[in-house]
């Protein structure tokens, strides 16, 4: 039996990372399907060379709800500055050959007080492993960096169906002044209908050979 649960990301920041390369680290405007695939394996406790449980997290249907339109905020970050190279070399950015390098300057974009509603579907034996998970966490979860850590319970209900779940998301957002209409960007049902597209469903996570496909999305107002 399908079931519909409702997971919430209220945060001081949150970051979503999507086309990030090299030294720039840009976040997307909501959350990707990557990174809460990736939170939802960390509270369960699947490691990063999983690729079989990944791809039964990543299969789930996911839609995203932008509750509160986030401000955005560039960051100006060092890596690897004031440690000695011979003593600290773990703290040191490598070179392409593999020895410490120098100082890397890196810039780095949140989101603001921002918050969402995620809805994630599927058969009611996995979402009740993630319910559990969510409440119980093996490893630490964040909204897309370890700096940025929920200031709320994540779990908030599961539903019998996406129509009692956006009922319920409606409750979450009551003040007015924060967003006039609720966006949700959810999967297209085909290409023809599709508005957007992203490449950020995960099929691995492993340290030497990420990989991710093309979502196609529909963004429309709840």
């Amino acid at each position: 039996m399908k079931k519909y649960l409702v997971m919430y990301f209220d945060a001081p920041m949150q970051s979503w990372g999507y086309q990030s390369k090299f030294d720039q680290r840009t976040s997307l405007s909501h959350p990707t399907k990557s990174g809460v695939t990736g939170l939802i394996c960390a509270a369960i406790g699947i490691p990063k060379n999983d690729d079989d449980a990944l791809v039964e997290i990543a299969s789930l249907d996911m839609i995203v709800y932008v509750l509160k339109y986030p401000n955005r905020i560039s960051d100006f970050h060092t890596v690897g500055g004031g440690f000695d190279k011979n003593k600290n070399p773990q703290n040191i950015a490598k070179t392409a050959n593999g020895k410490p390098g120098n100082t890397v300057v890196s810039r780095r974009e949140y989101l603001l007080d921002a918050k969402f509603a995620i809805v994630i579907s599927g058969n009611e034996l996995l979402i009740n492993k993630i319910k559990s998970a969510l409440q119980n966490p093996v490893w630490g979860v964040w909204f897309g960096r370890k700096s940025c850590v929920p200031a709320e319970p994540i779990f908030r209900n599961i539903f019998d169906s996406l129509n009692d779940a956006e009922t319920f998301i409606k409750t979450l957002s009551e003040n007015k002044n924060e967003v006039s209409k609720i966006r949700k960007i959810e999967t297209a049902k085909s290409f023809d209908d599709a508005t957007g597209k992203i490449m950020d469903i995960p099929k691995s996570f492993a340290n030497d050979k990420r990989e991710y496909s093309v979502r196609h999305t529909v963004d429309s107002n709840l």
